[in-house]
Order: structure tokens, then sequence, then C-alpha cells
């Protein structure tokens, strides 16, 4: 299993155990789509308990250059295109000790007036995202 894979494992299995229900294959966006048809592919997209997408993660490695800010516009139109009612958060998780969190933050900070249908908070290591996710709760959200 590759470092990124152990990763994605290990933040589902830590919302799974919050009650979220997780999914981790076939992350298809917009969903009923053919594949030709497809957005985008988060790593992982969490619901609560009434089946909304509440998260959406994107696990990443030591660069936040402009794959994030590409992600970050194709998750924002999937969640309008799929007419989403609440704002899903879209969380990016660098797994890499020497990640570029600040460079990630500011390429997501010069689009972030064009991000109407998502909430992202500032990029996170693995260990700030445990942290985050133990706040959550599937009835809350």
């Amino acid at each position: 299993m590759s470092d990124h894979n152990a990763v994605v494992a290990r933040i589902a299995a830590r919302f799974k155990r919050q009650g979220f229900n997780v999914q981790t294959r076939d992350n298809n966006l917009p969903p009923g789509k053919p594949s030709s048809e497809t957005l985008y592919r988060p790593d992982i997209i969490v619901k609560n308990r009434r089946e909304h997408t509440v998260c959406l993660v994107e696990v990443e490695t030591a660069e936040g250059g402009k794959a994030v800010a590409g992600a970050a516009m194709l998750a924002d139109v999937c969640m309008e295109q799929m007419n989403i009612s609440n704002k899903p958060r879209l969380l990016f998780v660098f797994y890499r000790p020497r990640s570029n969190l600040k460079l990630t933050e500011k390429r997501l900070h010069a689009i972030e007036n064009r991000i109407t249908h998502l909430d992202i908070p500032p990029p996170m290591s693995e260990a700030a995202a445990f942290k985050e996710i133990s706040h959550l709760s599937p009835l809350s959200i």
C-alpha cells in the first residue's frame, strides 16, 4: 500500500469511528455520470447519517501548487451542479512533514472569492485533520 493510500485509509477510518458514512472508491462527481464525464474525484467523500455530503478530503504530498487550486474549483463546480444545499468542507490534508502548507494557503486564498459552494479551512497536517475530525458529529451536521 502506498503512503497516500495508507493516509486515505487512516483518515477514512477516523471518520467512520465518528459515525460518518465514508466513501473511498468510485468517487465520481457529479454522481450518476459516466466516467468520461466525471469532473472531479476526491480521495474521500464523507456523508452524515442523512446521506448529505458534509466533507470532501484530498490527501496531498509536499506541494500545494496549482493542483490544489484546480481541485477546489472543480469541487465547487460539482457541488453547484449537484445542487447541494449545505456547504460541505473541502479538507486538504498533507502527510509529509516538509509540506508547504503556506503555499497551499496562498493558492487557495487567491481563489476564495470564486468558491461559493464549499467551506475550505486552511490546509492541515494529518494530525491536525484527526483533531478536526474528532470535533465533528454526523448528527449535528
